[in-house]
């Protein structure tokens, strides 16, 4: 697995593992998630306490089913962040988590889309990654098709916000 980082010099980004993030970096990926514009699409929407961000990133480094990076440009802005969770080198599977940085005035969905695909298919040699999104997050889905994804379930009833159970959509992406 990538514990480090990735030098994207086609695209001049690099991916940095949350584990190997600094202080300010890991202070300003709280800010992101913590921020609406993100959360509300979250299953988990609620503020992150400082600690518990800094826990689950001090966890991170033990794990072996989950990697998240941190995109940055070379203007060191973070355009957004991306995760291979429920890693499954058996099945040579994982589940994808992506966001961009709100504060920013471009969407690069697409752009950290292909860093997933790159990490995933040919850096990890997974043949299937899967996202999770909302049902009622239309955009993301538009996304997820529109990047080759296909709906294969929803899972009524999955995830409780505002004292309300909502539907998942399940997607996946099989690489020929």
């Amino acid at each position: 697995m990538v514990k480090t980082q990735i030098q994207l010099d086609s695209i001049n980004l690099i991916a940095i593992n949350f584990t190997n993030l600094n202080q300010n970096d890991i202070l300003r990926i709280l800010d992101m998630r913590n921020d609406t514009r993100v959360s509300k699409y979250m299953f988990l929407d609620r503020k992150i306490t400082k600690k518990e961000h800094f826990e689950f990133i001090k966890n991170l480094d033990s794990a072996v089913d989950r990697i998240y990076f941190a995109i940055k440009n070379k203007k060191n802005e973070i355009l957004g962040t991306i995760s291979l969770t429920n890693i499954d080198m058996e099945n040579l599977s994982a589940y994808i988590g992506i966001y961009t940085n709100p504060n920013l005035n471009t969407s690069n969905g697409s752009l950290l889309m292909q860093i997933i695909k790159y990490i995933g298919f040919e850096k990890m040699g997974l043949k299937k990654l899967f996202a999770q999104c909302l049902k009622n997050n239309h955009k993301a889905l538009r996304f997820y098709t529109k990047e080759g994804f296909y709906e294969i379930k929803t899972l009524k009833n999955y995830i409780k916000k505002n004292d309300n159970f909502i539907d998942v959509v399940e997607l996946v992406l099989i690489k020929e």
